[in-house]
């Protein structure tokens, strides 16, 4: 328990760390709208609920928007009175309607802001019969478990250092299964199911089965009661560590096997899970020591393959992966994946299975440490490509791929030449730690030209070293299949390094957003591939980015002209390129940081899918400065030469000190870029780029788009219209309180003659009658006009101190900034030859 204290204690030392230094990098930069927490995170189908909306520079928030049209929201407005004649927006709260007939699943939502759309956070919508429980927060022990029912799911959050506790009961041979979903709606708490017995045994344990997310099966001999601890598993707590619990008996699938198929093939595919409608314990296969039921269940597969529609809490790599989303009932959803290639079954206890290509292996890694081998006959002259894939499709496996060339001698002795072998695929994080999206796999890749007719050999295997019947993967021997995939991403600009934080681009007027567009190529493919965005808004353009030859990331640059209006909404990324003479055209998928963090090669550090690409535009703030080259042309540099490019700023913005401008997302180089500095008074310099290969820079002939980014520091009015509203504000109440106050005088002077009055008509009944009311009525105004009164000065201190706060907020303040200028396109030529 001491151990576990001092883990605890040290959790809340870096977390507390972790929220200064993250309050300190967020306020040293020009805001934008951060949604960190919604509160109720789910509901059912039919419900309405009153949300609430918590994170930074939400200010003004008016609108919620969700990812399905059945999800609709509303402000909370507070009432019409006698000091407000009009109802006002509360500003923090929502009522949220979920149409009846929106599917089960996850969504996402975001808020509308002064400072444009926000991040997204997922809201998760139950089936309408779903029996939902929310945790009372009183079950901190073993003794005060909160006491709950199979097939129910209970919504909560743990506190810091500390467990929840639940029980239940569970009849004999029931098949209960418990899962904690938490990193997959966005929490940050790392999960931990413990399950007690009555007598208080521990019986079981589970962590990381799905991601951070706990799973796991109890099947009781008898009728019994069951306690569960959920934790932290470094017992951090508070209200960012929220979860779902669920416990059921109901349908759950573990793995589809084959886990692909051809795009348009109907075929039959053995599901694996538990509690399976028709299932049956035939194949005998386990998993953790249970018994998996399996099913034969004919599949229909679409015929163009794309990437679930689906909100995809997974890496980026593995939510954009082709496939087709397949349930049982009202089981949880897998994907079936779409197949390159025929599909062929792994064929257990050969030493080395022949396979004739172009094919598509279907393999498990059944036992702890084993090597899978697979042989083909390859025709001299012609090129191979070797993919694995299993990371991608969320298997717990990391493969490593080797190729051999396999000759027998004249002596009939065989021996074996490594022609290929391959980890995992080229990486895209950037050397210098700026960009901690992760758009990376562990998968690996591999292709060689075969020198000879013969025989060749591919050897996987799992580095990871596990197995079991669910350590699955996809192994592709095929000729190459030219393809690509786009990305689109951004992150606050990181100019002191190690940190990053989810951000939404936001253009104020004049301004260039640079959003980094990562386009992974399939089977060495070198085409030009031409992002363009679609959807823009009026004032806003992009010049289409062209990633030509070996290109797989740039900079796409939005940019919003001096009179662009204000606007928040969803735009379109696209990427097209002729491959075998046919346009394909393959649609982005839009990465972010779900939380801030420092270190941006943490292995705790997460970034997933959203389901739409945001953009806003904020017409009351304009940009503090404009990168622009002296010259708009195409710019031309001989290989091993220098380019010098004339820069120039403009803007009306305040800017303080140095202005710190590079060459952004310029491809081949890896780090400690050009730089130059223009100085506070000036708006002139030069840009010098050594276009020489060396370890740094790897540079060769061809076409190369980038931009230019500044990083400097400005004067900043934080939201000068809410500091400008809350003053005339002021005014407005001040002038009121002037009325009422002489409304206050009326009505006592009313008040005081109407009980002089009373008192003259005392001997008269019918007099004495109407004086009383008179006095009564006038008394009644009089307490009225006070009341009013009151009121009107409670709302004049809080306006009083809004105004001092917003005044404060919007105070100039030197503020960090990063500025792009539009795309540049350098022709890079080989050197001239010598005379």
């Amino acid at each position: 328990m001491k151990t576990i204290n001092r883990l605890s204690l040290c959790g809340c030392f870096f977390s507390v760390l972790l929220f200064l230094l993250h309050q300190q990098m967020v306020s040293a930069q020009l805001p934008t709208a951060d949604l960190r927490q919604i509160r109720p995170f789910a509901a059912s189908a039919g419900k309405t609920v009153k949300m609430s909306v918590i994170g930074s520079n939400l200010d003004d928030a008016s609108e919620l928007r969700f990812s399905h049209p059945g999800i609709t929201a509303k402000p909370v407005m507070l009432p019409a009175d006698d000091i407000y004649p009009k109802p006002r927006i509360q500003g923090s709260q929502f009522e949220v309607v979920v149409s009846d007939d929106v599917p089960p699943g996850i969504y996402e939502v975001r808020a509308v802001s002064y400072f444009g759309l926000s991040t997204a956070r997922p809201f998760v919508v139950a089936p309408a019969d779903s029996q939902e429980v929310d945790e009372t927060g009183k079950n901190e022990s073993r003794e005060t478990a909160q006491s709950i029912e199979v097939n129910s799911t209970v919504t909560g959050n743990v506190p810091s250092r500390g467990i929840d506790w639940y029980r239940f009961k569970a009849k004999r041979g029931q098949r209960v299964l418990v899962e904690l979903v938490a990193e997959r709606v966005d929490s940050r708490l790392d999960g931990q199911i413990v399950v007690y017995d009555s007598e208080g045994r521990e019986i079981s344990r589970n962590r990381d089965w799905y991601g951070r997310d706990p799973f796991l099966e109890i099947q009781s001999e008898q009728d019994q009661e069951y306690f569960l601890a959920i934790s932290d598993i470094l017992y951090r707590g508070g209200s960012e560590h929220f979860y779902r619990l669920s416990i059921s008996d109901r349908p759950h699938i573990d793995f589809v096997f084959p886990p692909a198929g051809e795009p348009g093939s109907r075929k039959v595919y053995t599901v694996y899970g538990r509690n399976l409608p028709g299932g049956s314990l035939g194949n005998a296969v386990s998993l953790n020591g249970q018994k998996l039921e399996s099913i034969e269940v004919e599949i229909q597969l679409p015929e163009v393959a794309t990437p679930p529609a689906s909100f995809q809490p997974w890496e980026p790599r593995q939510g954009i992966l082709n496939g087709h989303e397949f349930q049982l009932e009202k089981s949880n959803s897998v994907s079936i994946g779409f197949a390159t290639a025929p599909v062929a079954l792994e064929s257990a206890g050969q030493k080395a299975q022949t396979v004739a290509v172009p094919v598509e292996i279907a393999g498990q890694f059944i036992e702890p440490n084993e090597e899978d081998v697979y042989q083909f006959q390859a025709t001299k002259g012609k090129t191979y490509c070797i993919e694995v894939i299993a990371d991608r499709m969320k298997s717990k496996v990391d493969p490593y791929l080797e190729i051999y060339q396999v000759t027998k001698t004249k002596e009939g002795d065989v021996t074996r030449k490594k022609v290929a072998e391959n980890d995992d695929l080229p990486s895209f994080f950037s050397t210098d730690n700026k960009d901690a999206i992760n758009f990376d796999t562990v998968d690996a890749a591999a292709s060689f030209t075969a020198d000879a007719d013969g025989l060749y050999e591919v050897v996987v295997l799992n580095q990871f070293g596990g197995g079991s019947p669910a350590h699955i993967y996809r192994l592709a021997i095929r000729e190459p299949t030219p393809d690509f995939q786009v990305f689109a991403s951004t992150e606050r600009t990181l100019p002191t390094n190690r940190t990053g934080y989810s951000v939404t681009p936001l253009l104020r007027r004049g301004a260039n957003w640079g959003v980094r567009i990562v386009a992974p190529r399939q089977d060495g493919f070198t085409g030009d591939i031409t992002i363009t965005a679609e959807g823009l808004p009026p004032g806003v353009t992009a010049k289409p980015l062209v990633l030509s030859g070996k290109t797989d990331r740039g900079v796409l640059v939005l940019a919003a002209d001096p009179a662009a209006k204000r606007w928040a909404g969803e735009i379109r990324i696209t990427g097209k390129a002729q491959i075998n003479h046919k346009e394909k055209v393959r649609e982005a998928k839009f990465a972010s940081l779900i939380w801030g963090h420092i270190f941006s090669d943490s292995i705790r550090v997460r970034s997933r899918l959203t389901t739409r690409i945001p953009l806003a535009v904020n017409e009351d703030e304009e940009a503090p400065v404009v990168i622009t080259p002296v010259e708009d042309k195409t710019w031309a540099v001989e290989l091993n030469q220098k380019l010098e490019i004339p820069i120039q700023l403009t803007g009306k913005g305040s800017r303080k000190g140095n202005l710190t401008i590079e060459p952004n997302e310029l491809f081949g180089l890896l780090r400690r870029p050009p730089t130059v500095n223009i100085g506070e008074k000036e708006t002139e310099g030069t840009l010098v780029i050594d276009f020489k290969p060396d370890g740094n820079f790897k540079i060769e002939p061809g076409q190369y788009q980038f931009a230019l980014m500044g990083v400097g520091v400005t004067q900043y009015r934080h939201n000068l219209p809410a500091s400008e509203a809350a003053t005339a504000e002021v005014k407005q109440l001040d002038a009121l309180i002037e009325a009422i106050k002489s409304d206050v005088e009326l009505t006592k002077s009313a008040a005081e003659k109407s009980k002089s009055t009373l008192e003259q008509v005392k001997q008269n009944a019918e007099q004495l009658k109407q004086a009383q009311a008179a006095y009564d009525t006038a008394l009644k105004a009089n307490q009225a006009a006070k009341d009013r009164l009151k009121r009107a000065e409670t709302a004049l201190t809080q306006v009083t101190n809004k105004a001092k706060s917003t005044e404060k907020k919007a105070a100039a303040a030197d503020n960090k900034f990063a500025a792009w200028s539009k795309l540049i396109t350098v022709n890079v030529t080989k050197p001239a030859e010598k005379k």
